[in-house]
């Protein structure tokens, strides 16, 4: 569907119409992983956060180093790592040369839900050639890389 059909508006110029398709396009994306990762009881910065820890020394992070990885770098990392503690996923340790800092440990049923989710998050496809997933990646990355220049005049 067409992003001016989806949401009824003309568009003034391309700059304009690719904010919209991005952040529509965001929304659209977020809800299919949201439904995906519903029967597993989490979200999808909640895998995320399973995920880097898993990828750590001993499946132990702290803090620092799973805000610094985030996806979406907006999460409220200590509350998203109490919920985690909460539903079982993870567990708090105390280093034992620096009692200030926090590791966060996963548990085996967190090991098993972030491989599920994992799971979950591959069988997702997008039903395009590999290279035009190729393009769009790249594009995607090349804007990033761009800094917006919000006054056509500097």
């Amino acid at each position: 569907m067409k992003i001016e059909n989806a949401i009824n508006h003309e568009f003034q110029n391309e700059s304009q119409k690719l904010i919209a398709e991005l952040l529509y396009s965001a929304n659209w994306l977020e809800h299919q992983i949201s439904k995906a990762l519903k029967p597993l009881d989490i979200s999808f910065q909640q895998l995320n956060a399973l995920r880097i820890i898993h990828g750590q020394v001993e499946n132990k992070a702290n803090v620092q180093i799973i805000k610094d990885r985030m996806i979406d770098n907006r999460s409220n990392v200590s509350r998203l790592l109490n919920k985690l503690c909460d539903k079982g996923f993870t567990q708090k340790e105390r280093c034992t040369m620096d009692q200030r800092v926090v590791y966060i440990a996963l548990t085996e049923k967190g090991k098993e839900t972030m491989k599920k989710g994992k799971e979950k998050m591959e069988e997702m496809d997008f039903s395009l050639e590999q290279n035009k997933l190729q393009l769009l990646n790249s594009l995607l990355e090349e804007i990033r890389a761009k800094e917006i220049i919000t006054n056509k005049h500097k």
